[in-house]
């Protein structure tokens, strides 16, 4: 996604002038996120973090004990 350093915004694809410049302020666009934000091709992405695993399986614990209720509820009715 285009991103205009001096009028500090994004910019979609269509509204960038064909020489890559600002629509706005005439200056060069640059491609791609945030200067500093981007990481480099070779760089591993991010991991998952422990929290967000332990969520997911507490969550999955929790969803196949409520499903082991409902088969009971269904048995017993």
């Amino acid at each position: 996604m285009p991103w205009c350093v001096h009028c500090n915004k994004f910019l979609t694809p269509s509204t960038v002038r064909p020489d890559a410049t600002c629509p706005k302020c005439g200056k060069v666009v640059e491609r791609g996120l945030i200067p500093g934000m981007t990481r480099p091709a070779d760089e591993a992405p991010p991991s998952v973090p422990w929290h967000l695993k332990l969520v997911g399986a507490a969550t999955a614990l929790y969803l196949g004990y409520r499903f082991l209720q409902l088969i009971d509820w269904l048995v017993h009715r």
